[in-house]
């Protein structure tokens, strides 16, 4: 999971000398190559004049900001979802369900906003664009393809995606946001999209074999389930859709919560 922290955007570009190759942050000062003795670092013609960027600092309006992004991109997603007239048969149920969870998502985004107001901010009420372009767009586009059998079941697995997204979104917020009663109402509405969550696993693998007590079929004895950590995974989300290739696989997309590059900073509007 991409770590959020608290570097201005002046910071990493102090920062932005790293190398993918190496994995080694070049240092943004001090004695490197083509520093000559007085100081002054060696150079062919002129620089241009530059426009310094604006401080972009992650504050809590920030942090909730985002989440009420990630809010309308779930709802975005319900919605396309439902326009695509996919849910027959033994999808038919789900119907209910998007129309539920959209409206859960758009009571999660007013929430959300009544806080950043109550901070003083301004209140976001459109999707993440860069959650959208990295992640949404790409994987309607796959399950839409015409070459595609599976539709129907590649939209609630994208549901399935998203609202896991939003679920990793506020536990990352939590451990951020430095007022301790924001943090108690981030995760309220974080734990409810974790229950969208398992109720659309239940649709994609019916069953409660994976849910109910197990035993270890060696020894007979019980088998222990645990949290594997303070409020659960937040590696990447594993999401596969679209149309067979040639060799029977599909695409693989691998979403992850917001970074540095994706958060709603006081300066972005809708």
């Amino acid at each position: 999971m991409n770590q959020l922290n608290q570097l201005s955007r002046r910071e990493l570009l102090r920062l932005s000398g790293l190398s993918l190759a190496s994995g080694l942050v070049l240092a943004a000062c001090g004695k490197q190559a083509g520093v000559i003795d007085d100081g002054a670092i060696a150079r062919l013609g002129e620089a241009p004049s530059t426009t310094a960027l604006a401080e972009a600092e992650v504050t809590d309006t920030v942090l909730l900001r985002t989440a009420a992004s990630l809010e309308y991109n779930a709802i975005d997603t319900y919605t396309a979802a439902l326009g695509l007239g996919v849910f027959t048969g033994d999808l038919a149920g789900a119907t209910e369900i998007a129309k539920r969870f959209r409206d859960d998502h758009q009571a999660h985004a007013d929430a959300v906003n009544s806080l950043v107001r109550a901070l003083g901010g301004k209140e976001h009420r459109c999707a993440n664009v860069r959650i959208n372009d990295l992640y949404i767009t790409p994987a309607l586009s796959l399950i839409t393809d015409d070459k595609n059998p599976n539709v129907g079941i590649d939209v609630v697995a994208l549901a399935h995606a998203i609202e896991n997204l939003a679920a990793q979104t506020y536990q990352g917020v939590v451990e951020l946001i430095s007022d301790p009663k924001l943090r108690a109402d981030a995760i309220r509405i974080g734990q409810q999209e974790s229950r969208h969550a398992a109720l659309l696993a239940q649709v994609l693998n019916p069953g409660i074999a994976s849910m109910g007590p197990t035993n270890d079929a060696t020894t007979g004895k019980p088998n222990i389930a645990a949290i594997p950590a303070a409020f659960g995974s937040q590696a990447n989300i594993q999401l596969i859709v679209g149309a067979p290739k040639a060799d029977g696989t599909r695409t693989t997309l691998l979403l992850e919560t917001p970074s540095l590059n994706s958060l709603i900073y006081d300066s972005v509007s809708c």
